[in-house]
């Protein structure tokens, strides 16, 4: 592997080396040390403390929930209200205290470069227990190494260069020894994957006992995070961003290139490819639901159905069951870090929307989905509803009711009137989002094998309390949980699963997205890759949709054409699983959405028949390039002169 100059966190003090719990440096102690790694047991212990670290997506603060506020959505009052997340989404981020602080660990972030400091304790004495399989130290080793990249990629997502901390020094260090630097970006990443092409060898195929040992790394997890880390190298925040052509440090280094290399995306493609194939090797495919496996709340399920919950369970299924989710949240492994005891218990709670009068009460419907994600979604013809020629979009907003025949049995209570966007939508649409009429498939809301559900969302009745929501998250809500059904003694049961953090459709789109980049013009073969995802989704190709349906039948021909659809497939495929913050911004594109003012529907609650109102609940939030990346500490510069700000703040 690369070497580097033997570095130490930047964060301690180069005059005085204060007792600070994220010094990166190897502890004087070596009594305790040496009892760390004494035998098989203590040392399996520091292993868990290396996971540890892995950021926990489930939490409502980590980033991507509430940073963007385009996805995910709590109201302005709300979110002024919470730490980090929330208040970067109201331009609340600052150079002071930094909100999610990542780098030094504060205001919300993990301090990861104390896990990074971890990692490089164990990997240094990991030698010394006698009483360890040498095949076993080997994929020990290699899941530290695993660790130790991941934690650099993290950082390098939020804060592009980073510094890069190889080994640990001493506390006889000099102060000018832990003046580090960030590394060009280019830099970055060769250390990134070199150390993932490290670990590749020594780690397994898939978990040899699941039962015991979920969340544990696997070669397949490497594979898709080494592709991940490429792409996000190729993508345009990266690969030739001329926002960042003045970003040098005292070196005269320039830390992200402003020339645009080609070759990243070849290489990203060939890591992509790499993952693909192992992953198939694996056995790995797309999920599809078995009604017949479902239990007996599903059996009855008409094929609409059955297609909602290919959608829906492609997130929630079992990881036993489900052939598509390549790395979920720890739940055995690291003392249950992101499992449903933890965060996601409570997010689940707060995404489940009020279903009963009784519920009003109740935690329920705290935490929404952004309006714009109403218009996110194709039509069921399968292209954008602004680009289908059948599709009445200037008359979205107008009244319609369900009425017996019109397809719409499965999705929306017959009778019943809401506005005509939530019509004629395509499958995820009514598989992700809980629309207003529109029902909310549970376990418990079926008294008849899954053939129908009841109650309807009621968005426009004052007993369901709206207040800030346009939609609710339905996706990411596993149907076998479980709801009051009218008993004000009950409430939300929430079902377990692990929450996904790698699926093989996201590899696949990030595939189609790598090929369309690398070809002169897309071809079958980008085509191929977006379509396997869009087929699973009920919907046919891109080449036939667009033919058929578009007013621009020739968009999927040219690059520019494909590379609009490709992102917008992988936000629809992709939606509220916390994918969308980081898609926006190696696209370079997140300030046009972050920038628009927060939306909500308004409505008349004591006439429902009344049409629906669009409102800006509060002032749009400016947000520019300088918002790509966090910024650091100002009183970490102040202690370390080497080290240059995040461009723009």
């Amino acid at each position: 592997m690369m070497k580097i100059n033997k570095i130490v966190v930047f964060t301690v003090c180069v005059v005085l080396f204060v007792a600070c719990d994220y010094l990166d440096v190897v502890p004087n102690d070596t009594a305790t040390l040496e009892h760390a790694f004494s035998n098989r047991s203590v040392t399996e212990k520091f292993l868990r403390t290396c996971y540890s670290f892995l950021p926990d997506v489930t939490n409502p603060n980590y980033p991507g929930w509430l940073t963007s506020r385009d996805e995910f959505d709590y109201g302005y009052e709300l979110r002024a209200q919470q730490a980090a997340c929330g208040l970067i989404s109201i331009g609340y981020q600052n150079t002071d205290r930094p909100y999610l602080d990542y780098w030094s660990g504060t205001n919300g972030g993990k301090p990861l470069y104390v896990g990074i400091r971890d990692c490089n304790i164990f990997l240094e004495n990991i030698h010394k227990p006698r009483d360890i399989l040498e095949e076993e130290r080997a994929r020990w080793i290699a899941e530290v190494k695993f660790l130790k990249a991941y934690y650099h990629f993290f950082l390098m997502q939020l804060y592009g260069p980073i510094v890069l901390v190889d080994e640990n020094l001493p506390v006889s260090a000099s102060p000018e020894e832990v003046k580090v630097y960030r590394e060009p970006i280019d830099e970055v990443v060769d250390f990134i994957v070199a150390l993932l092409d490290e670990a590749l060898p020594d780690l397994p195929m898939v978990l040899p006992d699941p039962a015991s040992e979920q969340g544990r790394i696997t070669k397949i997890i490497a594979l898709a995070v080494k592709a991940k880390v490429l792409a996000w190298a190729a993508s345009p925040i990266f690969n030739g961003n001329e926002d960042y052509t003045e970003w040098v440090d005292n070196r005269g280094k320039q830390l992200v290139s402003s020339t645009y290399d080609p070759g990243k995306w070849q290489r990203a493609a060939d890591a992509i490819k790499n993952a693909i194939d192992t992953c198939h090797f694996a056995g790995m495919r797309l999920y599809t639901f078995n009604k017949y496996m479902g239990g007996p709340h599903a059996y009855n399920m008409n094929d609409t159905l059955v297609q909602i919950m290919t959608i829906r369970k492609a997130i929630t299924e079992d990881l036993d069951r489900n052939p598509g989710i390549i790395w979920a949240t720890q739940h055995q492994f690291s003392e249950g870090k992101g499992s449903i005891t933890n965060n996601l218990d409570n997010l689940l709670k707060q995404l489940m929307p009020r279903l009963y009068t009784q519920d009003l009460n109740s935690y329920g419907g705290y935490f929404a989905a952004s309006w714009y994600m109403g218009e996110l979604f194709y039509s069921n013809n399968g292209v954008p509803i602004e680009e289908d020629k059948f599709y009445n979009y200037a008359g979205r907003y107008v009244l319609r009711r369900a009425t017996p025949g019109d397809g719409h049995e499965s999705y929306i209570a017959t009778g019943e009137t809401t506005v005509e966007l939530h019509f004629n939508r395509e499958y995820r649409f009514y598989a992700s989002l809980a629309i207003d009429r529109g029902f909310y498939e549970l376990a418990s809301t079926t008294k008849d094998g899954g053939a129908t559900f009841s109650p309807f969302i009621k968005l426009r009745q004052t007993e369901i309390y709206p207040e800030r929501i346009a939609y609710y998250p339905k996706k990411i809500i596993p149907f076998e949980s479980a709801m009051s059904q009218g008993d004000a003694n009950k409430r939300y049961t929430p079902h377990n699963y692990q929450f996904p953090l790698i699926r093989l459709a996201d590899l696949y789109l990030l595939y189609s997205e790598a090929l369309n980049e690398v070809k002169a013009q897309p071809d079958a073969e980008v085509y191929h890759w977006i379509d396997l995802v869009r087929e699973n989704a009920g919907l046919k190709g891109v080449v036939e949709s667009w033919e058929a349906a578009a007013n621009n039948p020739q968009k999927p021909t040219t690059k520019t054409g494909m590379r609009s659809i490709i992102r917008q497939e992988r936000l629809i495929e992709l939606a509220f699983e916390v994918q969308r913050y980081w898609d926006l911004r190696r696209w370079k594109i997140a300030p046009d959405y972050w920038s628009l003012p927060p939306r909500k529907w308004s409505f008349n609650y004591e006439i429902p028949e009344e049409p629906y109102a669009i409102i800006n609940y509060a002032p749009a939030v400016q947000f520019t390039f300088k918002d790509l990346l966090f910024p650091i500490r100002e009183h970490d510069l102040r202690i370390n002169n080497n080290l240059v700000q995040s461009y723009g703040w």
